[in-house]
């Protein structure tokens, strides 16, 4: 890019005498009139000159001699667009090595301004030297560029990112090594050496850039060094007056009326020492150490209990909640390391000698007191007992078959299920609080139903406790959302007043909108399965079942295949159930119904169709034959989902 500025013509006085006044005069006027002519003469020329590019100039590869301002305009156009598509090598030079990277010349806003550069070469020649420079003739040419500077810095980013190497930071860890032969763990410290890093100086980076380009050759940038915050002799003193003294000895832990002893291969790896405000220093981790002081003494800390509720006789109560202690992570870091980087107690005046024996063992003096703090219950006694769950909203029971893994399976759901607490307007999905039913989680194969046929399924059994929760919604009178009744009717179910489950595709879903908390308690006691719900009760709540309707009948399927399960027959039906709600204390009844089709069961049958069996061959006369058409299998019985 070349910088212009216009500069005034100066002409010495030559053979300067002295003259009267009138001389004097006449020697001026003559002298002007001298200068005038001349300098008209030199601004002509360099107005001629300007007009156009010194002959043999060329710019980016194009020979722009002797063109005007156009020509050059329209000759730069194409290699202007060549060189701004071109991508722009840059390589970053350092002493770990270097890095080569491109950038987009458009995206980091750098492009040749064509007509400033038509302009830079036309423009007058008042500069004796450029006015030389035309006569004489030119030779290649940088172009004018506009340069985007934060668009340019946003385009060397990449690069940076390649180019940073964080520096490796001098420090001292601590490894804890076995004992031989039965001899306890010994703690080592173990350097690490500092070493410097790299970075890309954005704004050095931005000013090569812009003034190389555009370029042939690739830009070169030297990176920054980044030194590391502690050179090695920093390192091998913190080595030997921090690391080491760290780990002499046991550290005592108090707190909360208990103290625990750590020995150091217990607390050692939680310790570092790395740079502190540019200095060695001890650090810990808090939480680290935390568990060690936990692994030692588990009662340390106090877990806080939440509030809860207890049904005792149907009637259910609110257990208050415990407050907790804990040790704050932050807390116990800063007071182990001023335990452990204090310096040694001094030997009192007129003490016994050093060298004396002592009469016993001197009590641990690295000692760390911290202060537990309070940790409140997620779920205070208030909070639960403002929810009003005071009294049994609502229960059903349904009775158990003797299938041992199908009761396991309801046995496993049902303790998931138990102890719910839905707050007001919030949902329960079975789904969600069961979770997939699978052998990992206990989950036993058992009866389901899948395209109207009873097969073996991870968490068979598991509808009927979706069946029995959704009747206790239903009893509950609260919002019922999502439920799916099974394919064909179970006799040991109310009709129309049931539900199956499936991970995949069918939940049981309803919102407590109760207005009050709702607890839900869910077990297995004998043969029977019960469902019950605790709250404020709102509704009285009755059931009416339509008589059945569009009766379906059987067929019998005959099934040859290996895994075949026999299976009776039951008709299919339509029926209706209307809930009916009636307020506590009296107040218009609300009805809402819901209309179950039920698929007929089909009879099945482990065998071949006797109808289709060919009967044993029997002589014939000579000359003819019989022939028994075989009789078209059953068509397959409609899909139904899981259940």
């Amino acid at each position: 890019m070349h910088d212009r500025q216009d500069r005034p013509a100066q002409q010495d006085a030559v053979g300067r005498r002295r003259r009267g006044p009138r001389g004097r005069t006449r020697l001026l006027v003559g002298l002007g009139a001298g200068a005038a002519v001349l300098a008209g003469g030199y601004s002509a020329a360099a107005l001629v000159a300007g007009g156009q590019a010194p002959r043999g100039t060329t710019v980016l590869g194009a020979d722009v001699g002797g063109m005007d301002r156009s020509a050059i305009e329209r000759a730069l156009a194409d290699p202007a667009a060549a060189v701004a598509a071109r991508p722009v090598a840059v390589r970053v030079t350092s002493p770990t090595g270097d890095v080569d990277g491109t950038i987009d010349p458009a995206a980091a806003g750098l492009a040749v301004d064509v007509p400033a550069t038509a302009r830079a070469l036309t423009g007058p020649a008042w500069d004796p030297r450029e006015l030389w420079h035309h006569l004489a003739g030119g030779g290649e040419e940088r172009p004018v560029t506009d340069v985007d500077r934060a668009a340019l810095r946003t385009g060397l980013q990449p690069l940076a990112e390649a180019v940073e190497q964080p520096p490796v930071e001098g420090a001292v860890t601590f490894e804890v090594r076995p004992g031989a032969d039965g001899a306890p763990a010994a703690v080592e410290p173990v350097p690490t050496d500092p070493a410097p890093g790299r970075a890309l100086d954005a704004e050095r980076a931005a000013d090569a850039v812009a003034g190389a380009w555009p370029a042939d050759e690739p830009v070169e940038v030297a990176a920054r060094v980044v030194r590391p915050a502690l050179n090695g002799e920093d390192v091998t003193t913190a080595l030997e007056q921090v690391a080491r003294p760290a780990v002499a000895g046991d550290l005592v832990v108090a707190g909360g009326g208990r103290e625990v002893v750590l020995a150091p291969p217990a607390f050692a790896p939680a310790l570092a020492v790395r740079a502190v405000d540019g200095r060695a220093g001890l650090v810990a981790d808090g939480a680290a150490l935390e568990a060690a002081v936990l692994a030692a003494d588990p009662a340390f800390e106090t877990a806080p209990q939440d509030a809860r509720i207890e049904v005792t006789d149907a009637v259910p109560s609110v257990v208050p909640a415990v407050e907790g202690a804990d040790v704050p992570p932050d807390a116990l870091a800063a007071a182990v390391v001023a335990a452990l980087t204090a310096p040694p107690a001094q030997t009192p005046s007129g003490s016994p000698s050093a060298t004396a024996t002592p009469a016993a063992p001197a009590p641990p003096t690295r000692r760390a007191e911290v202060t537990l703090v309070p940790v409140p219950p997620a779920l205070g006694t208030e909070e639960l007992a403002g929810l009003g769950i005071v009294e049994q909203i609502s229960t059903f029971t349904t009775n158990l078959t003797s299938d041992r893994d199908r009761t396991e399976n309801i046995r496993i759901a049902a303790a998931a299920v138990d102890g719910t607490l839905l707050r007001p307007g919030e949902e329960f999905s079975m789904n969600d609080t069961v979770g997939e039913r699978t052998p990992a989680r206990g989950y036993n194969r058992a009866g389901v139903i899948s395209n109207g046929r009873l097969v073996e399924g991870y968490g068979g059994g598991v509808s009927q406790l979706s069946t029995t929760l959704f009747n206790a919604v239903f009893f509950a009178g609260l919002d019922e959302i999502e439920h799916k009744p099974h394919s064909f009717y179970i006799s040991r179910y109310p009709e129309g007043r049931e539900a199956t489950i499936d991970w995949r595709s069918i939940d049981n879903r309803f919102r407590n909108d109760s207005g009050h908390g709702v607890y839900i308690t869910a077990g297995i006691s004998g043969n029977q399965l019960t469902v019950s719900m605790y709250g404020t009760k709102r509704w009285d709540v009755r059931a009416e079942k339509s008589p059945r309707r569009n009766i379906r009948t059987p067929r019998t399927i005959y099934d040859t295949s290996s895994d075949c399960s026999p299976q009776s027959s039951n008709t299919g039906f339509d029926v209706t159930v209307t809930r009916v709600m009636t307020p506590v204390g009296g107040g218009a009844e609300q009805r809402e119904s819901w209309t179950t089709t039920y698929n007929a069961q089909n009879r099945v049958v482990c065998g071949p169709d006797p109808a289709t069996v060919r009967p044993s061959p029997t002589p014939t006369p000579s000359g003819t034959t019989s022939t028994t058409a075989p009789t078209a299998a059953p068509p397959a019985p409609p899909a139904s989902p899981a259940g």
